[in-house]
């Protein structure tokens, strides 16, 4: 039997809506809502795999019981950066920001590159090996990065990708990893 992840972004959050960065912060009640309404849908995973985080953790329960938290799976570190807006980086540091977006090696916020990420949730992808079908709640970033790596793609293309609140990724896992659209 293969290996099937259902990769689902947690629900939206304040700071999605005002495009800042995340603290840990709650999920959007009106999201919950719809992530209850998503498991009416979602095929029964063997378990609830979840990052660390609150707003995964209400998504995770939302939809189901059977959670396992899993560190891999925790939201991209930012670090100087969380809690602030997109547009006031672009303006105060805009040469800055574009480095960021540029160079998946960089990482001027003292945080976590690009890079870096996608080898950690590389790593983790490539040691999973439990067979059966798992939902996985995670984070926009996080998801990106599973992308990347199950097309063996350039994290030049990281930023071409777009994860929307509540969105479903699947890859499943038969001798590599495919993405399932």
């Amino acid at each position: 039997m293969p290996i099937r992840l259902s990769f689902i972004c947690h629900a939206r959050t304040e700071a999605q809506r005002l495009g800042r960065f995340a603290l840990d912060e709650p999920a959007d009640p009106k999201g919950l809502l719809q992530a209850q309404e998503m498991a009416a849908a979602l095929k029964k995973p063997v378990r609830i795999l979840c990052a660390p985080e609150t707003r995964t953790l209400q998504t995770a329960q939302a939809l189901g019981e059977d959670i396992e938290i899993v560190p891999a799976l925790e939201d991209y570190d930012v670090g100087d950066w969380r809690g602030l807006r997109l547009c006031d980086l672009q303006e105060s540091i805009p040469q800055v920001l574009a480095d960021w977006t540029s160079d998946p090696g960089s990482a001027p916020h003292g945080g976590e590159s690009v890079e870096a990420l996608c080898l950690r949730v590389g790593a983790w992808l490539d040691e999973f090996r439990e067979e059966g079908h798992f939902a996985v709640v995670t984070h926009p970033f996080v998801i990106r990065a599973a992308i990347v790596h199950a097309l063996a793609a350039s994290t030049a293309s990281f930023n071409l990708i777009d994860v929307e609140p509540l969105a479903r990724v699947e890859l499943r896992f038969n001798e590599r990893w495919r993405l399932r659209v």
